[in-house]
């Protein structure tokens, strides 16, 4: 009887706290913060940053607007935002929090879902979808990971009415794998400031004996479609050539993928941001050959950092970086050999692609991309 009063009685305060804003003007704006109870890849990195960018947003603008990240209660907020509040709310974790917590909690605001999920039962949200691997290749994923994220993206696709992606290759890819329109899905690239706020940790390079040498760098999840099989294979063609590969494994989501010992290959696992500065700092090349991108964030640091990149020639890698790479036929191990001599062996070449690769990723900025969202949804 007791839980039945106070279910009524929180159902009034509710309601009276959205009629409150209604009267105010008051537009409320939750953020999907599960992303903050994972290790930071790709799509977390976008999600905080596009966060960031949003907080310093609301810091000048004249709308009365409110938003707030809800997370599980596993969560870790480190972002130091503003204006952008910060709540752990129900007892779930992973999916289930999110399909069944999040959208309570959100249900009288409009959510905004950084990182391809999105609870399938709320319409007043976005979501960013980057990419379409689960259809594309899908024999890089688990089943079961295949499996969910072909429904869930379907679903959304059909339920919201703005998508967003990275990339105008994603965005064709959503169209053609699942069937959204493409005048529903808009683009906010990945930006590149957030390594001007690191500052390097070069204790991986004496940890790695790296001091003085040159080396060629991978940095990405070993997962098959990073197409790393081409760099061990490269890396057996030169023996003299010292490779680094740096980044982790999530075996959940990603088949497992094989580490051959050789003798000029070093494995660094993962690295934190302040080893990953110096890594790129350091590096004479880095070689990223993989098969399939929406937009491909690595590259994008190492060219920040000064060093000329060699990308694969296919997915949304070239809409990206444009004169400013590299490229190669990720299925031609002796294509890559060829583009990672040409840097090796040539001094002005290397100098060359440095400044094409600096005045490419110009354009690219986490602030340019918040404020689509922010112009889009607010």
């Amino acid at each position: 009887m007791f839980e039945t009063v106070y279910q009524y009685d929180l159902k009034i305060l509710v309601s009276r706290v959205v009629n409150v804003q209604k009267v105010l003007g008051i537009m409320k704006y939750y953020i999907n913060g599960r992303f903050l109870s994972q290790k930071v890849t790709g799509v977390q990195r976008y999600a905080r940053e596009m966060i960031l960018a949003l907080d310093e947003i609301l810091q000048v603008q004249q709308k009365s607007i409110e938003m707030e990240i809800l997370a599980p209660g596993n969560a870790v907020n480190d972002l130091g935002c503003k204006k952008i509040f910060f709540r752990t709310v129900g007892n779930m974790t992973g999916h289930l929090w999110e399909q069944i917590e999040l959208p309570y909690y959100a249900r009288n605001g409009y959510l905004i879902n950084f990182c391809n999920c999105a609870p399938l039962m709320k319409r007043n949200q976005t979501v960013t979808i980057h990419d379409a691997v689960v259809k594309a290749i899908p024999n890089t994923v688990s089943w079961k990971f295949r499996f969910w994220y072909r429904i869930m993206h379907y679903v959304l696709g059909k339920r919201l009415e703005k998508i967003l992606t990275v990339s105008n290759f994603s965005k064709r890819e959503l169209n053609k794998y699942f069937h959204i329109p493409l005048d529903r899905i808009f683009i906010t690239y990945n930006g590149r400031e957030h390594l001007e706020r690191i500052k390097e940790d070069n204790g991986i390079i004496k940890r790695l004996d790296l001091d003085g040498k040159r080396f060629v760098l991978a940095v990405s999840t070993k997962n098959p479609s990073k197409n790393f099989g081409l760099i061990l294979s490269a890396a057996k063609q030169m023996p003299n050539t010292l490779f680094i590969i740096a980044g982790g494994e999530n075996k959940t989501v990603f088949k497992a993928s094989h580490r051959e010992a050789l003798p000029n290959v070093k494995y660094a696992g993962y690295v934190s941001d302040e080893e990953l500065v110096a890594l790129y700092r350091h590096a004479y090349v880095f070689a990223y050959p993989s098969f399939y991108e929406g937009f491909g964030i690595p590259p994008l640091e190492a060219l920040q950092q000064g060093c000329p990149v060699i990308l694969s020639d296919g997915g949304s890698l070239p809409e990206i970086y444009g004169k400013g790479a590299l490229y190669c036929n990720p299925y031609d191990m002796q294509n890559l050999v060829c583009c990672i001599e040409q840097l090796v062996t040539n001094e002005d070449e290397r100098t060359k692609m440095i400044a094409l690769g600096r005045q490419q990723i110009s354009q690219y900025s986490w602030k340019k991309s918040a404020k689509v969202l922010y112009d889009l949804i607010c």
